[in-house]
């Protein structure tokens, strides 16, 4: 794949290399590189290669899926999730986000450290758009917070693991501790 991209860059490079050399050739300009279209191949086929090397997507896969995270199916069982878990994160995403493709390593790491407690859940935010409108999702990727089935912090963007790992932690020793209301 990597091969590929480097011959797709230099061939592009190169092609507009040669244009952009003929033109220079034509108006008579001093340049080596870019006033002759074999020196406007060269150049081209070289910056060709330095952007294909470049821009390289952002990981896609997880090396080790988390088992503990949860794809949301419906907003049935997101539901039923956020009242059988006291605590729980909850991922909006989208597979066409690069974005959100590069915080779901991270996320299924802090899955695995967490052990669950508290899940992390997924919503497509294409698949099921209601509950990205029910709790204002609008721009991706976004992580909530969720205690006792409620909506505590919001996150956008990419984050480090330590900003979600600390907010989840403080989530769950605060829904282990028993509330003082002053109530006998």
């Amino acid at each position: 794949m990597d091969s590929m991209r480097l011959v797709f860059g230099a061939v592009i490079g190169a092609a507009i290399g040669v244009v952009i050399g003929h033109i220079g050739q034509k108006q008579g300009g001093a340049c080596p590189f870019l006033c002759h279209p074999v020196g406007g191949m060269l150049f081209g086929a070289a910056v060709g290669v330095l952007l294909a090397t470049s821009l390289k997507r952002p990981s896609e896969t997880v090396a080790k899926p988390s088992e503990h995270v949860i794809a949301v199916e419906s907003e049935a069982q997101f539901d039923a999730l956020l009242t059988s878990h006291p605590v729980a994160l909850v991922d909006f995403y989208a597979d066409w986000c690069g974005p959100c493709r590069m915080l779901k390593p991270t996320l299924h790491q802090l899955a695995d450290e967490l052990q669950g407690r508290p899940p992390v859940l997924t919503v497509d935010i294409d698949r099921h758009k209601g509950l990205a409108a029910r709790y204002g999702v609008n721009s991706i990727p976004t992580v909530k917070l969720f205690a006792a089935g409620r909506e505590q912090q919001s996150f956008t963007g990419v984050r480090r693991i330590e900003v979600y790992r600390d907010a989840a932690r403080k989530a769950m020793e605060a829904a282990a501790t028993p509330s003082t209301t002053g109530k006998p």
